[in-house]
């Protein structure tokens, strides 16, 4: 079955609110790709979409530092790589400027 979606090429492409910065009327340009049945579930859909992506590899990274002690190497060069992009720096500041505020 996953040969004929692949075969099909199936693909979309729309623009969809941005629920991610709270900003009225912004859009999120989204092309997906669906090569099999796996492609349709919710976190292949978010590896596909660049703002997404950001936030499953931050999630990660939080995953990997509560785990065991031979996680802490993995959990630094997903750090580093998020610190490096300016972007997703400024982006985690704000979502932890946030937080800070809410516990108060």
């Amino acid at each position: 079955f996953n040969d004929v979606i692949k075969n099909q090429g199936l693909n979309l492409s729309l623009k969809v609110p941005n629920k991610l910065t709270g900003k009225e009327g912004e859009d999120i340009p989204v092309k997906l790709k669906f090569d099999s049945m796996k492609d349709f579930s919710p976190e292949s859909v978010a590896e596909q979409v660049p703002e997404l992506k950001q936030l499953l590899e931050l999630r990660t990274a939080l995953q990997a530092l509560k785990g065991p002690l031979g996680n802490i190497p993995a959990f630094r060069r997903k750090i580093e790589g998020i610190i490096s992009d300016v972007a997703a720096r400024e982006k985690l500041l704000k979502e932890i400027s946030a937080g800070e505020e809410g516990h108060k």
